[in-house]
């Protein structure tokens, strides 16, 4: 396969490991909710959240640290392994 459209795909799944820890080190600092950079990185992360947060309701419910992007990464890892072994 092209090796440029290999590259792309691996450019797309590096950007949403980027955009989850941005998001990660951004829900330390307080009141920067109210930022429209945040809104936009929020909005972009949480379809890849949400999944990893109704898992951890499932199986922990009521725990106080929130591990679901762990658990995006984590599914982030698996879609690229499958995705490239498929290639």
């Amino acid at each position: 396969m092209n090796v440029l459209f290999l590259k792309v795909i691996n450019a797309i799944f590096n950007l949403a490991e980027l955009s989850i820890f941005i998001e990660v080190i951004l829900s330390w600092i307080p009141n920067i909710r109210e930022n429209e950079l945040t809104r936009i990185i929020h909005s972009i992360n949480e379809p890849f959240l949400k999944p990893g947060r109704y898992i951890q309701e499932r199986l922990l419910p009521n725990l106080m640290v929130d591990f679901s992007p762990m658990i995006a990464l984590f599914i982030i890892y698996l879609i690229r392994r499958v995705l490239f072994t498929i290639l």
